[in-house]
C-alpha cells in the first residue's frame, strides 16, 4: 500500500504539471513577441517559479465563473460550499490573456470534500476559504490574491460567465 503522504505529493505534482501545461497552451504569442515582453517571476506554491508577463499598468478581470456552481444563485447551503473559480485576466498593454483558477470553500464544504476524497490534509496557495458563499466576499478575496501574485492593480470589469470569453 502506498503511504498517504506519498500519494498526496504525487497528486499535487500531477495537478501542478496540468496547470502549467494549460498555461503554456493558452499563450499564443510569437517568438518575436515573446522576446519583446519583459517577464517577472512569481511564487508558485513553493513548487518552483512560474513566469508571467510583466505589466506596465493594471490587469482586467474580464470574466469569472465556477466549474459547477451557478455564480449568481450560489449553493443551496451557503455554509457548505466547495468549487473552483475560474478568472480570465487581460493585460491591455501587452494584449496577453490567460486564465487563473482558485478553489473556494467554506470550512464545512472543505471538510465534506476532504472526507469524500479521503484526504488527511490540504495545502496550496490557490485556496480561498470563506465563512459562507457570498459573491462579493469571494471576488474581493480573489482580486486581492491576484494583485499580490501579479504585483499590480487588478480591475474587475467583467460580469460573470455571461461576459464575452477572452480571445
Amino acid at each position: 500500500m502506498i503511504p498517504a503522504n506519498t500519494l498526496w505529493v504525487a497528486v499535487l505534482v500531477i495537478v501542478v504539471m496540468y496547470v502549467v501545461a494549460r498555461w503554456v497552451r493558452s499563450h499564443t504569442t510569437t517568438e518575436e513577441e515573446q522576446e519583446q515582453l519583459p517577464y517577472y517571476r512569481i511564487r508558485s506554491g513553493g513548487i518552483g517559479m512560474a513566469e508571467h508577463p510583466a505589466t506596465k499598468g493594471s490587469l482586467a478581470v474580464s470574466r469569472y465563473y465556477f466549474r459547477q456552481t451557478d455564480i449568481e444563485t450560489g449553493p443551496a447551503d451557503t455554509a457548505d460550499f466547495y468549487d473552483e473559480l475560474f478568472i480570465d485576466l487581460r493585460d491591455a498593454d501587452s494584449g496577453q490573456v490567460w486564465e487563473n483558477s482558485i478553489h473556494v470553500a467554506t470550512l464545512r464544504g472543505l471538510d465534506r470534500v476532504m472526507a469524500e476524497e479521503h484526504w488527511d490534509s490540504v495545502i496550496g496557495t490557490e485556496l480561498l476559504i470563506v465563512r459562507r458563499y457570498d459573491l462579493d466576499t469571494i471576488l474581493h478575496g480573489a482580486v486581492d490574491h491576484l494583485q499580490e501574485i501579479y504585483e499590480t492593480q487588478v480591475q474587475l470589469v467583467g460580469h460573470g460567465p455571461a461576459a464575452e470569453p477572452m480571445a
